[in-house]
């Protein structure tokens, strides 16, 4: 005899793909996207398993699970809570709501086919325990449903969804699944598979900032379609020419037309030191879908540090070579200096600047704030030193610096303002502390730093917090 199940899921697309996959392995399959209409169900059916949707209007899949447990008469039932919500985010119903089986969505269904076997092999339902069910049907009547619409009264969907927003777990997440140092497809990819468990929307549309004219949108797309005509009017919105689809596409998908036809939505623009760092859209077919404020400020929150981190990985003054690849470099290159001098007799001096507290400051500040300190470092050096002198920062966080000066007393003092520029940068209560080893070297066509630099080293060596500039 055929195994029975009860599937309960609000998307028509899983629920058709998932009662398909059943019928293929001989189950007997009954459907509905109403956790009340499935507790129901259960005393018109006698299922020998439930599967189900966490995250539901009205009856979601953790509190069908309770009102079944509470029940003695169907507490047997197992059940199956089969999610989109990744299985660390559940944790608290799992553990406090006693589910026994959970499983995240994805789109390979074996895992769940072989765990609804073994669960059938291992806890079976008698034909006796099936036959007390069904003929308590008929004396399923208006006690029961008034106790059901207590239930409903008492724990609606916001409470169900709110214990699961975490943001110190969805924070550590969100570093884990999504690189910000990658290219902007793989990265998005990686967003929208972290953001649709925890909103389930119909559409995500995100617009990040861009230096230039070419600007891409990222579309996410689940079970629906949209036509031409909408998103042309989204790319026209935020005035951006190349349009990125994430889709996943079923048979029988509505089109949408255009952004009336969504009952939600959700607008989030994110800035970043008086600059826009992105702009994300999220749209629902559902009304009301978001009203938790809370957990929309929480997904606010973990976009905007995303998109600041991105901002700095990319577009950050370090990283704006145009503005300064005449003073600034990133590698240790062989340079050559032109022999250009206004005063006779001018000659180049190297500098080391050594960071000395840098191991508090990288122990004390997260990676985009050390980020931002060493930002502010270069910004200070780059607005000082002259048009034809230059600095960049090596392997070991030190800043190299080439200045032209008529003697050391000259060099001494150019390298001493910059020290003292730097004492100005605070962050988050931290002071940088820096000192300056410098050695002079004669300018004579061209000249290797890596030999410049050891001369310096050596000065460097003999700084302390009273001398902080050396020039040997």
């Amino acid at each position: 005899m055929a195994k029975k199940v009860i599937i309960i899921d609000d998307s028509s697309t899983a629920l058709n793909l998932l009662k398909t996959t059943f019928e293929n392995y001989f189950w007997e399959v009954y459907t509905t996207k109403s956790g009340t209409i499935a507790y129901e169900m259960i005393f018109k059916i006698a299922p020998d398993l439930i599967v189900t949707d966490a995250i539901m209007p009205v009856m979601g899949g953790f509190q069908l699970v309770k009102s079944i447990r509470k029940n003695e008469k169907i507490s047997k039932i197992p059940v199956i809570v089969y999610s989109v919500l990744p299985e660390n985010n559940a944790k608290y119903y799992i553990k406090e709501d006693s589910i026994e089986y959970f499983l995240t969505k994805d789109d390979n269904y074996d895992e769940l086919i072989e765990l609804a076997e073994e669960i059938v092999k291992k806890y079976p339902i008698d034909d006796k325990y099936k036959e007390e069910i069904l003929g308590d049907a008929k004396d399923f009547q208006e006690e029961e449903q008034i106790q059901q619409q207590e239930i409903i009264e008492e724990e609606i969907i916001e409470e169900e969804i709110e214990p699961v927003l975490d943001y110190g777990l969805l924070d550590k997440e969100l570093k884990e699944k999504c690189d910000y140092s990658v290219d902007d497809k793989k990265l998005f990819s990686q967003l929208f598979n972290f953001l649709y468990p925890l909103l389930n929307y119909d559409l995500a549309v995100v617009a990040p900032a861009e230096e230039n004219e070419n600007k891409t949108i990222y579309f996410d797309i689940k079970d629906i379609i949209l036509s031409r005509f909408f998103q042309n009017s989204i790319l026209n919105k935020f005035n951006a020419k190349n349009p990125v689809f994430f889709k996943k596409y079923a048979p029988n998908l509505n089109t949408i037309s255009n952004e009336e036809e969504f009952l939600s939505k959700i607008e989030l623009n994110f800035e970043y030191s008086e600059v826009q760092t992105a702009c994300v859209v999220f749209y629902s077919q559902k009304e009301n879908k978001w009203q938790n404020e809370e957990n929309v400020e929480i997904i606010k929150r973990l976009l905007n540090k995303l998109f600041k981190n991105r901002y700095i990985e990319k577009f950050s003054h370090l990283n704006k070579k145009e503005e300064i690849s005449k003073k600034y470099y990133s590698s240790k290159p062989e340079i050559s200096i032109p022999l250009k001098f206004e005063i006779e007799n001018k000659n180049s001096y190297v500098g080391i600047l050594d960071i000395v507290n840098f191991s508090d400051l990288k122990s004390g500040l997260s990676v985009e704030e050390l980020d931002m300190v060493n930002s502010k470092i270069s910004e200070k050096i780059v607005n000082y030193i002259d048009k034809d002198e230059f600095v960049f920062k090596n392997d070991e966080d030190e800043y190299i610096i080439l200045i032209y000066a008529k003697n050391d007393n000259r060099a001494a003092y150019k390298f001493n303002c910059i020290v003292r520029l730097l004492e100005d940068i605070v962050y988050n209560t931290y002071k940088v502390e820096s000192v300056v080893g410098a050695a002079c070297c004669i300018v004579d066509g061209v000249f290797n730093i890596k030999e410049a630099e050891k001369t310096a080293r050596i000065a460097l060596d003999f700084t302390n917090s009273t001398d902080k500039v050396v020039v040997q």
